[in-house]
């Protein structure tokens, strides 16, 4: 979100001030800091957070930052500390100040100028800080963190009672990379502000109009009622489309927060529907009092019908990925050069449609998935919970608490189609499915244009016979992680719940200790094949993208999992250009020969993948030939220009990116 010019002065010194809206500042808190471990957890008894604590010795590092990837503190696991000094004028009369950490990893308590301000459980989602009455001229900003696990951290180390992998019951899933691992801001705001705001999308009204709710969250910090004004604007390409909102007063009680809903109609001319391949973004103004607040959303529609999954009312079919956030020298750390390279080879490989983490992924990344076309299933925790940590009230609320902050920070996504519970817990145990059944009912209460899913290592079992043995009974469609038997479990999955789609949100298998790709290869090429044996899968995701760090028993004496189609360093490996091709939406074959051309038939596939094209090219040399829509069967022939030697034919998604590349001769 982004907002306009303040009507104030704010002096910060040595800080760049970005302006985020009317009656706001949002002011960078990252560049350098300066750092300390402390392996005893002595920090906070010995008051390092208070001013004249002799903190300038220590280490400066760049934030955000990661201590686990910094080769003096290389993987530390235990409390460290941030210090930052800065000066601030006072918050002018009717204004507040917030910290604001975009995450940090996992546990975290924050002092300002001496006062404990606040703290924070949980490392991939975003938490604010009201910092009012602790801002001075001359701030000391010191922020204690912890990146331990244990039973009760989300996720950490299983209890007793599990029977997956026992041998590594207290091993942290992937590597526990502790820090502000993402960006920090100092945000000054109106006491009356918009927190947040739910753009509800609801095309397809009787004249083609699109029905647009717009749940606007105000909150009154002051010690009056107040009555205040909103007001909506939407803009599409720049440009102001007449939404039909009318102007609401709502009245706020003194120090306290409400939820106002407006409601507008877009008409047809003005409705463009989002679709990976025509990712079309609006954005939503909404101004109450001296605060404007802006977020952009997309218009398109995501069902389920018997074994179909529905985009904008088309079946898709479609491949994807999972990809551990690790980067050889940074970590989680995901910083724009590295996540545009990632996700473009995610693009170019017809890897769309993807559970990508087993926790929240950054802001950046799904502005990036919006703007080029990426379908991503959003999870916020439970990597295999046991029967008893799920029935643990803590664990529950803890859970809800990092949910909550994903799906508050993400609903105005139309990248993000379904929201997964979470991954290879023991679905079959009543505690498994109550925590189905109770979650999937929590998150409907905060966002309900979604669909439900989680990630069962159990739907496929022998003790699964009826929908009432396993979990998968509540949710929208099935996803699943198989390792083999592709067909054989894919049909087991069907006879149980023949109405509903299925989605592999695992599937793979790792490079050998010697390197060769020659099993791998055999591997996917069997799951392929059964794969389109079935009519009701809907997506297939492999296990990974990339390879990545961890502890694990068999771990690579390297500390990487060879499980990724690329390596770490992000050179790409047979297996990748295996499944670009099997992946692409459409295939290209020659159908005629003649002197110095060839005819080309681009013809969409029908079986898996399956979905419409829409704005795809054919390019060979500096030519470039437009592509007809193409639904799911139907092609289209194409005339080449072609030397002896042979010509190099690309299809070419909208974006430029490469769905395929052939060579004929």
């Amino acid at each position: 979100m982004f907002r306009k010019q303040v009507l104030y002065s704010l002096c910060i010194l040595c800080l760049p001030v970005l302006v985020v809206a009317q009656g706001v500042k949002r002011v960078s808190l990252n560049d350098i800091w300066t750092f300390a471990l402390d392996p005893v957890k002595v920090g906070e008894a010995d008051k390092w957070y208070t001013a004249d604590f002799a903190s300038g010795a220590f280490d400066k590092i760049q934030v955000p930052h990661s201590y686990t990837v910094d080769k003096r503190y290389f993987f530390y696991t235990g409390t460290a500390w941030y210090f930052k000094k800065f000066q601030a004028a006072a918050v002018p009369s009717g204004y507040r100040a917030f910290l604001h950490f975009d995450a940090v990893f996992y546990k975290t308590a924050v002092w300002l100028n001496g006062k404990k301000t606040g703290t924070h459980e949980g490392g991939y989602t975003p938490f604010e800080i009201d910092v009012t009455t602790a801002l001075q001229k001359n701030n000391t900003l010191a922020i204690s963190v912890n990146n331990e696990w244990d039973t009760t951290t989300i996720p950490g180390a299983r209890t007793a009672d599990t029977t997956l992998r026992s041998n590594a019951t207290q091993l942290y899933p992937w590597i526990n990379y502790g820090g502000i691992t993402r960006p920090v801001y100092l945000v000054i705001r109106p006491e009356v502000y918009i927190s947040r705001a739910h753009v509800i999308s609801t095309p397809d009204q009787p004249k083609g109009d699109t029905r647009i709710l717009v749940k606007t969250f105000i909150s009154n910090q002051t010690t009056q009622n107040t009555n205040v004004p909103l007001t909506a604007n939407i803009y599409f390409g720049g440009q102001k489309v007449n939404a039909k909102f009318k102007p609401i007063t709502t009245a706020l009680a003194a120090n306290s927060s409400t939820p106002v809903v407006l409601e507008g109609v877009l008409p047809a001319a003005a409705v463009k529907r989002w679709y990976p391949d025509e990712p079309n973004l609006y954005t939503a103004e909404l101004i109450a009092a001296s605060d404007t607040f802006t977020t952009t959303f997309g218009i398109r529609t995501i069902t389920v019908k018997g074994t179909q999954l529905l985009l904008n009312d088309e079946p898709i079919k479609m491949g994807g990925c999972n990809r551990p956030l690790d980067y050889p020298g940074y970590g989680s750390l995901d910083p724009d050069s590295i996540l545009d390279k990632d996700l473009t080879l995610i693009k170019n490989g017809n890897l769309e449609f993807s559970r990508l983490s087993h926790y929240p992924v950054s802001e950046s990344l799904l502005n990036w998935a919006d703007k080029n076309g990426l379908l991503i299933i959003a999870e916020a925790g439970n990597w295999q919970l046991t029967p008893k940590q799920m029935a643990d009230p803590l664990m529950r609320t803890k859970y809800q608490a990092q949910a909550t902050e994903m799906m508050e920070r993400d609903w105005n996504h139309p990248s993000i189609i379904a929201y997964s519970l979470g991954n290879e817990f023991q679905s079959q145990t009543p505690e498994g499915q109550a925590w189905v059944r109770d979650m999937s009912a929590f998150v409907k209460t905060i966002d309900t244009t979604r669909l439900i899913t989680f990630a069962s290592f159990n739907v496929w079992r022998d003790y699964v016979n009826k929908p009432t043995d396993e979990a998968s009974q509540y949710v929208d469609f099935i996803s699943t992680n198989i390792y083999g038997n592709h067909l054989k479990n894919l049909q087991k999955i069907h006879s149980v719940y023949p109405n509903k789609p299925i989605y592999i949100s695992e599937f793979g298998i790792r490079l050998t200790a010697a390197g060769k790709e020659e099993n791998r290869l055999d591997y996917f090429k069997k799951a392929i094949e059964a794969f389109r044996q079935c009519d009701y899968l809907v997506g297939a995701s492999v296990w990974t993208l990339n390879d990545y760090m961890s502890r694990y028993p068999g771990t690579d004496a390297d500390g990487y999992r060879a499980w990724g189609l690329i390596t770490p360093d992000r050179s790409l490996r047979n297996t990748y250009t295996y499944l670009q091709e099997e992946f692409a939406p459409a295939t290209m074959e020659v159908m005629k020969k003649e002197v110095g051309k060839i005819t080309v038939a681009v013809t969409a596939r029908n079986s898996f993948p399956a979905y419409t094209l829409r704005n795809y090219k054919v390019k060979y040399g500096n030519t470039e030939i437009n592509l007809k829509t193409l639904k799911p069967g139907e092609k289209q022939e194409v005339e080449i220009q072609a030397q002896a030697e042979g010509v190099k034919v690309s299809l070419i998604k909208p974006g430029g990116f490469i769905a395929v590349n052939k060579t004929f001769k």
